[in-house]
């Protein structure tokens, strides 16, 4: 009689060999299992502008636009796409504005822009983490109205999605020797 221990016959009758046990000295590692890029030239962005001044006189012109990096997030879209994942990644900015009488002040906005992924592992994508990063850039100042700039802008997103894998390495190397002494030693007259 076979050791049931060792021993899980399958749907063919064969034997099937125990799964081996790991080796020791693992790690659990980031790596980078799906990717997308999009990049919009001259994209006109309808920007929301919050916390305009009262005192602004109009009209109001939009003179710079920043990101805000640490606002900066991915996920994942719930439009129907034949094509595989969609992430949508909302974009802070910061916007540089100038009134009629030449007063500059800031306001927030934001963007969402779509990215196609390219996914390496496309069973892992359902647990991985989003990182995302944007630039943008102003084409040309433009007029407010009502609070809303109309404005042309170039935005470059990037973003990867993250999943942490088990590594494994080997046993740990042997110590080094120590350093050989010179050979002969120096003479040391007395």
């Amino acid at each position: 009689m076979r050791d049931q221990k060792n021993y899980f016959p399958c749907g063919c009758g064969q034997p099937v060999p125990p799964v081996p046990e790991p080796p020791r000295g693992g790690f659990l590692m980031q790596q980078i299992i799906g990717s997308g890029r999009a990049y919009l030239r001259y994209e006109r962005f309808s920007l929301p502008l919050c916390s305009l001044p009262c005192d602004a006189r109009q009209p109001v012109q939009l003179t710079a636009v920043s990101v805000q990096e640490c606002g900066v997030r991915a996920e994942r879209c719930d439009a129907p796409c034949g094509r595989g994942l969609m992430m949508q990644a909302h974009i802070p900015l910061c916007c540089s504005l100038c009134d009629a009488c030449g007063c500059a002040f800031t306001a927030s906005s934001h963007i969402d822009v779509p990215v196609q992924m390219r996914l390496c592992d496309p069973c892992q994508a359902e647990r991985a983490h989003a990182a995302a990063n944007a630039c943008a850039r102003l084409i040309r100042s433009c007029c407010c109205a009502d609070g809303v700039a109309d404005a042309l802008l170039d935005v470059w997103v990037e973003v990867w999605l993250t999943a942490c894998r088990p590594m494994y390495g080997g046993n740990c190397p042997p110590p080094c020797p120590p350093p050989l002494p010179l050979y002969p030693q120096p003479y040391r007259g007395c």
